[in-house]
């Protein structure tokens, strides 16, 4: 028995994927001055790891007056690119009182930061100063071929696609035979030529011979 099997088409594309981000745990430091107010962080530094440029993300650093005077807090800050902070200043903490400041990351282009948050008061320690670092990294494009094609003229259970570099040289791209009409090439290279081909299988597991190839060239990225 014969069977036929339709034409094949297939396009080349990408779709961002995020890289995922990181961020470490504070650590708690005490400390204490019997003649005067005394401001300790709860982390020493902060590193946010690698992060997708255009994304953000943010940690958040409690200080808390382990001293026995009232503290006045008269500014915040924090330097490196792509950092920012919000809360903490013009605040006043009464001995064991605490507050919380975010440090937040949103790297503009690819590369290396390192900064520090600064923090201005009428503690004994009056600056205090906490290590920043992070990393932003550019968001990779996953390249694909999405393949579709005319259902069989013949009766059929399912179809194989082959893949290859040349049209002599075809193989099973997966050994799952595929029930629909389309099929999603996720395995590519980017600036790679790929020929594609399609068989139909009956329900006697009988294979048809290949479609017409077609070539499809992964754009580069």
């Amino acid at each position: 028995m014969a069977i036929a099997v339709a034409s094949l088409v297939g396009t080349a594309g990408c779709g961002l994927m995020t890289g995922q981000t990181g961020s470490s745990g504070n650590s708690g430091a005490t400390g204490s001055n019997a003649a005067s107010g005394v401001l300790t962080p709860s982390s020493t530094s902060v590193a946010f790891g690698n992060v997708a440029v255009g994304t953000s993300t943010a940690q958040l650093v409690t200080l808390t007056n382990t001293g026995n005077k009232n503290v006045k807090i008269s500014s915040v800050s924090v330097t490196g690119s792509g950092l920012s902070e919000s809360g903490g200043a013009n605040v006043t903490l009464a001995p064991r009182q605490s507050v919380t400041v975010s440090v937040n990351f949103e790297p503009t282009t690819a590369g290396q930061v390192t900064g520090s948050l600064s923090v201005s008061s009428s503690a004994s320690n009056s600056v205090l100063e906490i290590d920043v670092t992070g990393a932003g990294f550019a968001q990779v494009a996953q390249q694909s071929v999405k393949l579709s094609w005319q259902p069989s003229t013949s009766v059929v259970i399912g179809y194989y696609i082959y893949r290859g570099p040349a049209t002599g040289n075809l193989s099973k791209l997966t050994g799952t035979m595929d029930t629909t009409t389309s099929y999603t090439d996720s395995s590519v290279v980017s600036g790679q030529t790929y020929v594609y081909a399609v068989t139909a299988v009956d329900s006697q597991q009988i294979e048809s011979p290949k479609s017409a190839p077609i070539t499809v060239t992964v754009p580069s990225q």
